[in-house]
């Protein structure tokens, strides 16, 4: 699945106004590459049924309701099912919405079509809340897997078409709920199933509605350097089978294809822990396909001999497949593009398993038999088969629990509120994202916890069944970025961080309009806020609160704010700055200066001129910070040769441009083998040009490491220094020079 591919998923477009018979043709196509005539009709048959008894059925999206089953078989075509498979899809909600009987389909299209609707009933009305009613789902749902996996087939593409479609459901809280549901049930079910195809539609789908904001981040980033993806995919597709054509290896082919965004979200989570994409080196992946294992050996020797391999990174699932019969060879290698690539080597039987895997072992071939189940997957239906047929009562759960040894029961743990209610949360979690999963306020004044009657810390990880309730302080939030530490899943962790970011907002915004205040002062207007204030006038409080942020962030000025309420005493009091005499204040008595300079973007108050150097217009100046404040020098100033470089800020005269300042620096660094490269990598990775560079041996293993950089933000170059310092300890700054 493509960057483009998967946009046209969530592009979906109802299908209004138009005749059904279209999409049904779409099937009937597909199906005549497999199945004989006398079942193409019967398909049809199923459609005009199906038809008739929706037909006055709308869907939220305001299709005929009919659409919603075609659709979802459309989706259900991609494992070749059979003739009463794709009839099941299609008939698949008239029982439970138009009151069809189960004889009444068995009479129309035999008692396993009619078995097969039966259980998609029985697995889709159940709710999934309580802890009965949970193991009852998965009871029903893996029974009917196990007695016959069609149920499971349909009632995926099913979802699929729901997940598809879930933007036109009114309710947020619904659409949260489907989704958090196909992520606990249905994707655990597609992946232990290898239905590879339907998980990526499932797992994005669902990650889209419940972390949009990550989704849109990550989909944006792939689109932006993955949009057009052929441009990668086709040359290193004409690359790799070049290649191997040179090397004399027949009967294979090459495919390309880009990381999905929920493929690249569980990357930043469990291995990179950041949020930075650009972290996931292998975003990029090609499959070559081949005719036998030995083929697939010869082509992993090829490519090593091409491209450098990550020995780390190679990994024989064909030697050793994984727990549900995967086989492919894995390696990543460096040299085909910038960044590290993932080339996964298999042959075409092993392919057709890894995109839809036990459904693959259903589907018919030309003469109408299907291929047999591999071992490994036969012993597990078998083993499913035998624990929920053996689970037949609440009696039994714990042992039902115990048993039934896959991802979704492994991975999720059940707690108790003291009023009976059920949260499910993910293993590792701790009381206080309990607290966020029980009310979205909780969380706030989280005091400790009480589980099974004994008080936790706020760090404690709780087990299934643990009955655990809240203590809360009163008046007062507790909340601060350390409790980050102790919070294991994401949405609480996000909750988290979006309240200290309001925090946060709420600080700088105080700031700002502390500082605005003192500008206007210095113009001789009224305070904001004042009886006679003219900005709360104009503009409104979130728009005040946007150019105050602006201003922290040097996009805008407090002068410009100034300026667009009172453009008229503004202008007043520069003339008369610049004409008449100074103001008779004393924390006035440089003011006719600091207007005539900017400072780090600003046309600040607060500073003083250089008693010694004395800059006047035309100097090349630059401000320097201390305890009385700001005060500016000319670059050549004997004051400044001394002051910490962090300590200094670019300046410059009304009317003329930013400064950009030539910084010659000389260190002493350690004459270790590679200690210059590993520094000229720092400079590249922070992106700081380097004009002259030169190095000169001394005694003790020392050397003399000068370099020239030119920058306007001076703040740069004290981070320079301090990342050359982690990188050698012993650097020690002899000499700088600033012009």
């Amino acid at each position: 699945m493509d960057v483009k591919e998967l946009e046209k998923f969530f592009n979906y477009k109802p299908f209004l106004n138009q005749d059904p018979q279209i999409i049904l043709d779409k099937i009937l196509h597909k199906a005549k590459k497999y199945l004989p005539a006398e079942q193409i009709v019967l398909i049809q048959k199923a459609y005009d049924y199906a038809a008739e008894k929706h037909q006055w059925q709308m869907r939220l999206s305001w299709e005929q309701y009919i659409v919603h089953p075609l659709r979802a078989t459309i989706f259900l075509m991609e494992i070749k099912p059979d003739m009463e498979t794709i009839q099941t899809c299609i008939l698949h909600d008239v029982m439970e919405d138009c009151n069809v009987s189960e004889k009444e389909i068995e009479k129309e299209f035999g008692a396993e079509v009619a078995w097969l609707c039966e259980w998609m009933v029985k697995v889709s009305k159940i709710k999934y809340k309580w802890e009965d009613r949970h193991l009852e789902t998965l009871k029903k749902t893996f029974l009917a897997m196990a007695r016959d996996l069609r149920v499971i087939f349909v009632k995926l593409a099913d979802r699929i078409h729901n997940i598809q479609t879930l933007y036109y459901h009114p309710n947020p809280s619904k659409r949260q709920k489907i989704a958090q549901e196909t992520m606990k049930i249905f994707v655990p079910i597609a992946k232990r199933l290898g239905l590879y195809y339907y998980q990526l539609y499932l797992e994005n789908g669902s990650f889209k509605v419940l972390e949009e904001e990550a989704f849109n981040d990550i989909f944006n980033y792939l689109k932006k350097y993955f949009g057009e993806w052929e441009k990668y995919t086709e040359r290193g597709i004409k690359t790799l089978t070049s290649l191997l054509q040179k090397e004399w290896i027949e009967n294979f082919e090459v495919k390309g294809r880009i990381k999905s965004p929920y493929r690249v979200f569980e990357k930043l989570q469990k291995r990179y822990k950041t949020t930075e994409i650009s972290t996931v080196m292998d975003l990029l992946a090609y499959r070559v396909i081949t005719k036998t294992v030995s083929d697939c050996y010869m082509v992993l020797g090829i490519i090593h001999k091409y491209y450098t391999p990550l020995i780390k990174k190679i990994k024989d699932y064909i030697a050793v497949p994984k727990f549900n019969g995967y086989q492919s060879i894995h390696t990543t290698v460096l040299g085909m593009f910038r960044f590290p690539t993932e080339i996964q080597i298999r042959t075409y039987e092993m392919d057709d398993v890894a995109e839809f895997w036990v459904a693959a072992h259903f589907a018919y071939m030309e003469h109408n038999a299907p291929v047999k189940v591999p071992e490994q997957q036969g012993e597990w239906i078998k083993k499913l088969q035998d624990i929920v047929t053996n689970y037949k009562s609440l009696d039994d759960k714990e042992q039902f629990k115990k048993e039934l040894n896959i991802e979704i029961l492994e991975k999720r743990i059940f707690l108790y509120t003291p009023q009976g209610d059920v949260i499910e949360l993910p293993i590792g979690s701790t009381v206080l994202d309990f607290a966020f999963a029980v009310h979205s306020t909780i969380w706030l004044s989280f005091k400790n916890a009480i589980v099974n009657g004994e008080i936790k810390p706020i760090s404690y990880v709780p087990q299934t069944w643990d009955v655990i309730k809240i203590n809360t302080f009163k008046n007062k939030y507790s909340a601060n970025k350390h409790r980050l530490e102790f919070l294991h899943t994401s949405g609480a962790k996000n909750n988290l961080m979006k309240f200290l970011k309001g925090q946060q907002k709420e600080q700088r915004i105080a700031q700002a309009l502390h500082e605005l205040n003192k500008h206007l002062k210095i113009f001789w207007l009224p305070l904001f806020y004042s009886s006679s204030d003219q900005i709360s006038k104009k503009y409104s409080k979130e728009e005040i609160e946007r150019k105050l942020l602006a201003i922290l962030d040097k996009k805008e000025t407090y002068s410009q704010l100034i300026k667009s309420v009172y453009p008229k005493e503004v202008a007043a009091q520069k003339e008369q700055i610049y004409t008449g005499p100074k103001p008779a204040e004393k924390d006035l008595k440089d003011f006719k200066d600091t207007l005539a300079v900017v400072v780090d973007g600003d046309t600040l108050i607060n500073y003083y001129f250089c008693h010694e150097c004395k800059p006047k217009p035309g100097d090349k100046i630059i401000a320097k910070t201390g305890r009385d404040g700001i005060r500016i020098h000319a670059v050549d100033c004997r004051g400044i040769k001394t002051i910490a470089l962090d300590k200094l800020l670019e300046a410059h005269w009304v009317g003329d441009t930013e400064n950009i300042y030539k910084i010659r620096i000389e260190i002493k660094v350690s004459s270790r083998q590679g200690n210059i490269i590993g520094m000229m990598k720092i400079f590249n990775d922070l992106h700081i040009p380097v004009l002259q560079v030169s190095m000169k041996n001394l005694m003790e293993n020392m050397s003399l490491f000068a370099f020239e950089t030119e920058f306007s933000d001076l703040g740069k170059i004290s981070f320079l220094l301090n990342s050359l310092k982690k990188h050698d300890d012993s650097l020690k700054v002899v000499k700088k020079k600033i012009s």
